[in-house]
């Protein structure tokens, strides 16, 4: 995970107190590469990222992940397989893309209006329990509520922005119009679309499969009689997840159900329970609670579809944009002038990793090596000793015996050998602390596709499983 994906999961779509935190952490540097004095190092188009910038950078984020020592500083670049000089390439590189995006904004007249800003504050505390809870956060990442609007609300709405008015820039329809044009094209594969609900009875090691069905028509039947509605039976019977929505898997042209449930789907009309139906997962009861029938005409309007349908092409749209955007946005940082400048001596987070690397190989080399246990049996094995031929040991080999024995029961007690605890040590703080932050940076990533992910689940996520 690179050094700078831990930065860019600044989004505002992580969910609970630890995740938020760590991305209000993220930003602790903030956006722009400029105001900094000292050496310059870069330029994007002419406007300079400066030394001292990319210097406090990389502070703060050794500051938020623990890494202040050289030691922890320099156990974490080798585990990660990075050095002080890919280190600071990776920030300025972040930098540049910063400077880009406020560059191309300009050009394309965007601008992040304050409403939009006071919109996304609320929409972030409303992901944590209360508003101490969101300044604890806040102080947790050593931000206040201003620093966190003008370095990750703003940047982050401001790339949001750009990415729309490029989007719309290169279509000839943009917005509604472009789900609409989505719609038609999908229209008639969409036709006869059925909305689903079901009651899964599965069974365990205590109920055969005569009784399970037996327990599922007893049930059926109670809905046809109307004793029990369709959705109290699937919350107090289903042993589906859709149970708390009285069943509900949504639409079948958005799901992919098994053959055996779809079929079952088929001969059904809006309204109609099925009888029960088997699958491998047990025995359902289906019902049909909507249709789509395509207008007269074909589609004029998004208001004539279901709004799940609508939500779906939405998020389709939202991912083709996205995929543009960074095709375009690769071309446009291309056709940019940047110039990166050498590295200068006597920075503080670059320090010579040699004794880590070696005590990394050294940890490595020995988890290889059998343990000296396991050689003195083997030697044993092979060696006549002086008694085994009839004769008394001298002085000389009952001392070595005896040395022997003692390295032996050394080794057995678990006491490492002189220079393993240092080895061992070295790797076990390596690995922790490298995974730890390797579990921030994936946690950050993850988190940027919340959107995406929100609209598959709602989509397609239990569907799937029937």
């Amino acid at each position: 995970m690179k050094f700078t994906s831990f930065v860019k999961s600044k989004t505002l779509k992580s969910v609970g107190a630890v995740s938020v935190a760590l991305a209000l952490g993220a930003g602790l540097a903030g956006c722009g590469g400029n105001g900094a004095g000292g050496d310059v190092a870069a330029t994007v188009n002419g406007q300079n990222i400066m030394e001292q910038t990319v210097t406090d950078y990389i502070a703060d984020f050794r500051k938020g992940a623990n890494l202040e020592s050289d030691e922890q500083w320099g156990q974490w670049m080798v585990s990660n397989g990075y050095t002080p000089e890919s280190v600071r390439e990776e920030v300025i590189n972040y930098y540049v893309d910063q400077d880009l995006y406020e560059q191309a904004a300009k050009e394309y007249n965007v601008a992040v209006e304050q409403a939009d800003i006071d919109a996304q504050l609320e929409q972030t505390k409303a992901m944590f329990e209360s508003e101490e809870a969101f300044q604890e956060a806040l102080t947790a990442s050593n931000m206040t509520e201003e620093s966190y609007i003008e370095k990750v609300i703003t940047p982050t709405l401001l790339q949001q922005k750009l990415s729309e008015a490029v989007a719309a820039s290169s279509t000839e329809e943009g917005g509604d119009d472009a789900v609409l044009a989505q719609a038609q094209q999908a229209a008639e594969q969409w036709n006869g679309a059925k909305r689903v609900s079901h009651i899964l009875f599965q069974s365990d090691d205590t109920v055969s499969d005569e009784e399970l069905a037996a327990q599922a028509q007893d049930v059926l039947n109670k809905i046809n009689a109307g004793e029990l509605s369709f959705e109290e039976a699937a919350q107090q019977y289903s042993a589906d997840s859709s149970a708390q929505n009285g069943g509900d898997v949504g639409w079948d042209k958005l799901s992919t159900f098994v053959t055996e449930f779809q079929d079952g789907v088929n001969g059904l009309s809006k309204d109609q329970v099925s009888e029960l139906v088997k699958t491998d997962y047990g025995y359902h009861i289906i019902k049909v609670t909507d249709e789509f029938t395509l207008p007269e005409g074909g589609l004029t309007s998004l208001d004539q579809l279901p709004d799940d349908f609508r939500s779906y092409l939405e998020y389709m749209q939202q991912s083709n944009d996205s995929q543009s955007f960074a095709t375009w946005f690769a071309e446009y940082r291309e056709n940019a002038e940047v110039v990166i400048n050498p590295m200068p001596e006597g920075l503080p987070y670059a320090i010579d990793l040699a004794p880590y690397q070696q005590a990394a190989d050294d940890a490595a080399n020995q988890a290889e090596t059998p343990t000296v246990e396991e050689g003195t049996e083997a030697g044993t094995d092979q060696a006549p000793t002086d008694e085994s031929a009839g004769q008394e040991p001298s002085a000389d080999d009952q001392a070595s015996t005896e040395g022997g024995e003692a390295a032996t029961d050394q080794q057995t007690d678990g006491t490492a050998p002189e220079g393993t605890e240092g080895g061992d040590a070295a790797g076990d703080q390596t690995g922790t602390q490298g995974g730890n932050a390797a579990g921030d940076q994936t946690a950050g990533d993850q988190t940027a596709d919340g959107t995406g992910d929100q609209a598959a689940d709602g989509t397609q996520g239990d569907q799937t499983q029937q």
